[in-house]
């Protein structure tokens, strides 16, 4: 299998930390923005969007992460971390919709104009963005601590595809220049930590 990806996003960053955690054979490509290398035919070829990330398991191509980590925890044979059991799997996706759909889209608003927007000096951050946006986390927010009350992952005690497609803005999350208040939230702070604590997810750390 190939896998396409590239460095700081957080979609590349949980499906690439699937592969990781579940020890697939794998090869990473990783992608440049910059020199327009989404937008050339052969990469169109697969995925049209020209957006990554994107897998390849021999003549099947696949894209969109969530699909992409269903795919590979499937293949592995991964029963913790993606059940066969219909309702527990559903419980799963339910989550990786909510998160894709709601949760992160305001995390990643604030996560990109506080952190990694200056890191790349594409100018200073834009308030009214981040304060739009922190009106939706704090709707979202209460929902995710609240599940976080009694369990140490969003299904359970252990982590499953539901917490890599949640938590996949963890690390600019806690950076020390992000405006989200994970104060308000001790759920979801522990929750991060204990993320950026498993080995397969630490080795996709940013580097800022």
């Amino acid at each position: 299998m190939k896998f396409y990806t590239v460095p700081v996003s957080p979609n590349c960053r949980k499906a690439e930390s699937t592969i990781y955690h579940l020890d697939l054979d794998v090869e990473i490509i990783q992608k440049d923005i910059m020199s327009g290398e989404l937008n050339k035919e052969d990469y169109l070829r697969i995925n049209p969007n020209g957006m990554v990330p994107a897998l390849e398991d021999g003549e099947f191509k696949l894209w969109e992460s969530n699909a992409i980590m269903q795919y590979l925890a499937d293949k592995a044979r991964a029963e913790e971390f993606f059940p066969k059991n219909f309702k527990q799997r559903m419980s799963i996706v339910k989550w990786q919709f909510w998160g894709a759909l709601h949760f992160n889209r305001s995390v990643g608003t604030i996560c990109w104009e506080t952190v990694a927007k200056p890191a790349f000096g594409l100018g200073d951050p834009d308030q009214s963005a981040i304060d739009f946006a922190l009106d939706g986390f704090h709707c979202c927010a209460k929902i995710l601590n609240q599940q976080l009350n009694s369990t140490d992952f969003i299904v359970g005690n252990s982590p499953t595809l539901a917490d890599f497609s949640v938590g996949d803005h963890s690390a600019l999350a806690l950076n020390e220049h992000s405006q989200i208040p994970l104060d308000e939230y001790s759920n979801i702070k522990s929750w991060y930590q204990r993320l950026e604590e498993i080995p397969g997810w630490e080795k996709t750390r940013p580097s800022f």
